[in-house]
Formats: structure tokens, sequence, C-alpha cells
């Protein structure tokens, strides 16, 4: 599992940076970039996972990457039963041990702080932040429009990649 991170994320983790400028080719397993959000409460942070091509947003409690990683399967997992396309759940490979390196792709990281905006109003508006408050952000995540070369010059939505990526699974089965 490739994991693509902040700078701010590796120093807190105290990870040296690694560059890695291999491309994804294919849609899974891809990889995850990694940044640090507000929740809005003090000394409370999250971090956001974001799945490159799916685009599906994991978002775990915590503040050091070497801590909240080993949840991140488990949350994907969840994300994809609670969406009804568990069967994607093999293609992203989540049992492979992760390696870190530093971000390199710039339209990524558009789009993540695209996301950012909108998850951490959820967040900081949410009552006590609980497990199922999380989840829904994640679901809200699924229906975002994205566009640019993302999307191929249109807009599409994370939910609308998998769909097309589970249809794409099942006709090289």
């Amino acid at each position: 599992m490739i994991i693509r991170s902040t700078a701010k994320l590796l120093n807190i983790a105290r990870i040296p940076p690694i560059k890695y400028e291999e491309p994804v080719s294919l849609p899974f397993p891809g990889e995850w970039y990694a940044m640090l959000l507000s929740t809005g409460r003090r000394g409370s942070t999250a971090i956001h996972f974001l799945h490159n091509p799916t685009m599906i947003s994991i978002i775990v409690l915590g503040k050091s990457l070497n801590k909240v990683l080993p949840l991140l399967p488990g949350r994907v997992i969840s994300l994809l039963e609670r969406n009804k396309v568990d069967g994607l759940i093999p293609a992203y490979d989540l049992d492979s041990p992760p390696t870190i390196y530093t971000t390199n792709s710039r339209s990524i990281l558009a789009t993540m702080n695209q996301f950012k905006f909108n998850i951490e109003y959820h967040l900081s508006a949410s009552k006590d932040l609980t497990t199922a408050d999380i989840k829904n952000i994640e679901d809200l995540q699924l229906n975002m429009l994205i566009g640019g070369k993302i999307g191929k010059g249109s807009y599409v939505t994370p939910l609308e990649l998998l769909n097309t990526s589970r249809v794409d699974e099942t006709q090289h089965d």
C-alpha cells in the first residue's frame, strides 16, 4: 500500500521524506494521499486519506501517521461495505505493508484541499464527533463533485468512480 503524505504529517511522525515519482497507471491498488485536518476542537486533529484514482475519503482521528495507519484498512472496508461496493475490497490490497513517500501530484493535492474545507466544516459542526459522525462525513464525500483531470473534462463523484471501477473489474475477470 503506497501512502503519499504531506510534509507536515511526515514531520509529525518523524518520517524522512522519500520521493517516488512513479505514476499510477491502474485504478487498483492505487495510492493513498494523507493530509492533516483540524476538527475545530482544541488539541484534536484528524488525518484525511484520499485514494487516487477512486477519490474515496477516509477520516481517522489522530495526529500521527504511525498511529492511525493500522486503522486505515478497517475504515476502508467499512466504507465500501456501507456503500455496497464491497466487491472491490480485494482490489485495494489493504493487507500489503504501507510504504510512505512524499506527495507528487498537484492536482490530487488541489482536490484534497477542496475536500478539506468541506470535511473540516462537518467535523467542527459535529456536536460530539462520534464514529457515526465520521462515517456520515465519509459517506457525504462520496457525492462531492470532482472535475478537471480527474473527471476527464467532466464532473464525477467518487461513488460514480467506484461504480465504474466495479464494472471494469467484473469485465476483466
